[in-house]
């Protein structure tokens, strides 16, 4: 979520820039006609407002993964770091798994 607000503030940073840049250069055609200031003027507003939030996103969802504890995938209690399952279901799960592939009719 916080690359892809950052990306598109500064996308749209990128798209403004590049509109100021074909507003100054042909000021006396017809296409800096189309181009408003005020427009280009919120657009890089929203797109400064955009990183910003971005920032912000990201900086709290490092802050969440340190605070937030990995909890098994069947049963929610806590795991050690690195695990998926609490010990009872990893067993389970490795039994089954055990049984699946050795308990095959042999030929």
């Amino acid at each position: 979520m916080s690359t892809t607000l950052l990306r598109l503030g500064l996308w749209i940073l990128v798209i403004v820039l590049v509109l100021y840049v074909i507003d100054a250069s042909y000021g006396d055609q017809p296409i800096a006609d189309i181009i408003e200031t005020s427009l280009l003027q919120q657009a890089m507003l929203l797109g400064g407002v955009l990183i910003v939030a971005g920032i912000v996103t990201r900086i709290l969802g490092k802050g969440a993964k340190v605070v937030v504890k990995p909890r098994c995938q069947v049963c929610r209690t806590p795991v050690p770091p690195g695990a998926i399952y609490c010990r009872a279901h990893l067993r389970s799960i490795l039994s089954d798994e055990h049984d699946k592939s050795h308990l095959t009719r042999l030929r």
